[in-house]
């Protein structure tokens, strides 16, 4: 790790385009500007951590009667997933059963599954247009998906609809975004709802 000592006002540069500035130092707290490209994603360590644990907990979870022959089309997320940045193409499929479910099956490792639901079913109100925009997927039509997770000792699913995955209908690329600072969850049970996420079609 490089560590410099910097004053307030006093900037570092990284590369040609990333820029942060000690914005204010005091009560045992430093504020810092960041100036960078718009689709680079700067996000709190503790947040990224959450989308880490969260995309790892929902990987292998498919339901045991997932069918990999339903292939609908390869996804490619150039930059991977949080937890899972080795894997870079995915193919996505039918979830027999579960209508309004698909599965996400990593091409290089089969056995690394995400269950995933549309954003707006899982919750109404999704902010769509912001996950749409930061993206970076330009005006692309897109699809927001969330990764859901079904717990193997009975607990309630949930879904993380903090870190939504958006997919460019043409090209069918993907990227997970963070929704840092909106107050959703990595984290949110269905509770009640369950059986209406789940089943509808």
């Amino acid at each position: 790790m490089l560590t410099l000592t910097r004053r307030e006002g006093e900037s570092i540069a990284i590369g040609d385009d990333i820029e942060i500035t000690i914005v204010d130092v005091g009560r045992g707290k430093v504020r810092v500007g960041i100036v960078a490209p718009r689709n680079l994603a700067i996000l709190r360590s503790e947040v990224l951590s959450r989308i880490v644990e969260e995309n790892q907990r929902a990987a292998g979870a498919l339901s045991p009667n997932h069918d990999d022959s339903a292939e609908a089309g390869r996804i490619t997320f150039a930059n991977g997933l949080p937890g899972l940045r080795d894997h870079h193409a995915f193919i996505l499929a039918e979830v027999p059963g579960y209508p309004a479910l698909r599965g996400l099956v990593s091409e290089s490792d089969p056995l690394v599954r995400l269950l995933v639901c549309d954003a707006a079913q899982a919750m109404p109100a999704f902010p769509l247009a912001l996950a749409r925009d930061r993206a970076g997927l330009g005006e692309e039509e897109v699809a927001v998906a969330v990764v859901l997770t079904l717990p193997r000792d009975g607990r309630p699913p949930s879904v993380n609809l903090l870190a939504p995955l958006v997919i460019g209908l043409t090209t069918r690329r993907g990227e997970q975004v963070i929704l840092d600072g909106t107050g959703l969850s990595a984290r949110q049970e269905l509770g009640g709802g369950a059986e209406q996420v789940l089943a509808a079609g």
